[in-house]
């Protein structure tokens, strides 16, 4: 092959590597960037949060039995609650929840049965398998659930005006009571 530009030859071979080496690093960003940048990957969706403090004369909390080791006020994340309730919205969104100090666990749904009345019944297991399993009742924006995480049971109940509490039980002490 015959140049027909005017630049001195290590010039044009010089040009030729660097397109050679910017096409290799174009093909290879998106594998670097998702290894690389950031470390984890991406955040799953919570199905809950602990909820904003509100003025403890508009909203008490009931009182704390014995068998109540900790336990914290949360909001569901409305549109993740909707998704969970229609049974249409197969396969579902990963989510997770968070259990105090017990950490953080992606849910694996395993059955969903839904009312006509707005009611719907979900359970299913807590990942990494075999970590527990969890049940949900969900009635219009109100949730009532158990998890069970080993020994450990949380349970969910609501407190009006789209408040829930989360509560970890200590069932040596439930089953006194």
């Amino acid at each position: 092959m015959i140049a027909s530009s005017t630049l001195p030859a290590p010039r044009m071979i010089l040009k030729h590597l660097l397109r050679q080496v910017l096409m290799i690093a174009v093909c290879l960003f998106p594998i670097v960037a998702d290894s690389s940048f950031g470390g984890e990957p991406p955040s799953v969706p919570l199905l809950w949060r602990t909820a904003p403090p509100v003025n403890p004369s508009d909203q008490p909390l009931p009182p704390k039995k014995p068998s109540i080791l900790r336990e914290r006020e949360i909001v569901f994340d409305e549109l993740l609650v909707k998704i969970l309730k229609d049974a249409a919205a197969r396969p579902l969104p990963p989510m997770a929840v968070e259990l105090f100090d017990a950490g953080r666990y992606e849910l694996d749904v395993v059955s969903t049965l839904a009312r006509i009345n707005d009611t719907s019944f979900i359970r299913g297991q807590l990942k990494p398998q075999d970590s527990g399993e969890f049940s949900l009742v969900l009635n219009g924006a109100t949730v009532t659930g158990t998890v069970q995480l080993g020994r450990r049971v949380f349970k969910i109940e609501p407190l009006g005006n789209g408040r829930h509490r989360l509560i970890e039980i200590d069932p040596e002490q439930e089953s006194k009571e």
